[in-house]
């Protein structure tokens, strides 16, 4: 198994030119089983520079619906193109998509708005299968692949947002999204092989209105508190250097291995 980091950086690409990294996404190639978390804007151009076909990404774990991490009409509307000029591969007609519920049950909207001549529907070639998540969901996605949610804070409370534990027979990862600390983080993460876990806050930075994010060091709490084996800092500013976030992150008492995630980083497990 292996996890392709495909965007590693805030809502926008280009927020620090010298450190030019893409919103996030990372893909979980599981023997050529293939889980997306997040699906940023223009992930599947990404995917494709990484070697693989978007269109056979059947399984997508979306985190919540800020549309940095749920660019997702454009990438539904893609994969069905794609399907079409692949001379209808089967196997590119699997779209099954995790979210949390109460964003499932307003994505019917937000096609409308981008496809309104389909009166709801969607084309034959392709029809996503969105499944609603809440915390503590469970999801086989195949034999011995087994998806788990978990509800977290951000947004002020107000945007419903999870993070994620994917267990195969090769590994246990954990990925949170955005969020503010909470038990969640950890139960998530309990002897994870790798955590991808974000780190947005700048170090010292103090959350007193609770909109939810992490600083590095709260990153390295969860990744101490949950065993995790591995923790890759990700989704961060790169205004604080790699040195000072690794530095700060260890202030927290996780000694594991530890670093911060680039764009094309592949972890091995």
């Amino acid at each position: 198994m292996k996890v392709v980091a495909l965007g590693t950086g805030v809502c926008a690409n280009g927020y620090v030119p010298k450190a030019d990294r893409q919103p996030p996404g990372f893909l979980v190639d599981v023997g050529g089983f293939l889980v997306l978390f997040d699906c940023s804007e223009g992930i599947r151009y990404r995917l494709t520079a990484a070697g693989y076909d978007y269109g056979r990404v059947g399984h997508i774990a979306v985190t919540h619906g800020h549309p940095d991490h749920a660019a997702l009409p454009q990438f539904i509307q893609a994969k069905s193109c794609r399907r079409i000029w692949a001379n209808d591969q089967p196997s590119f007609a699997t779209c099954n998509i995790y979210l949390p519920r109460k964003l499932a049950e307003g994505f019917p909207a937000v096609w409308d708005w981008h496809q309104p001549e389909n009166n709801g529907a969607y084309w034959p070639e392709l029809t996503p299968t969105f499944v609603s998540m809440d915390d503590k969901s469970e999801q086989m996605l195949a034999p011995d692949i087994i998806l788990h949610s978990f509800a977290v804070p951000h947004g002020f409370g107000k945007h419903p947002a999870l993070c994620y534990r994917l267990e195969t027979p090769e590994g246990v990862i954990a990925y949170s999204g955005d969020s503010g600390m909470c038990d969640a983080l950890v139960e998530a993460g309990m002897d994870a092989d790798l955590y991808l876990c974000e780190a947005s806050f700048r170090i010292g930075f103090v959350d007193a209105k609770k909109y939810g994010h992490l600083t590095p060091r709260e990153a390295g709490e969860v990744g101490k508190r949950s065993r995790a084996k591995r923790l890759r800092l990700t989704h961060y500013l790169d205004l604080d250097t790699p040195e000072a976030m690794l530095h700060d992150l260890r202030e927290s008492g996780y000694h594991g291995d530890a670093d911060v995630a680039r764009d094309g980083d592949v972890y091995e497990i």
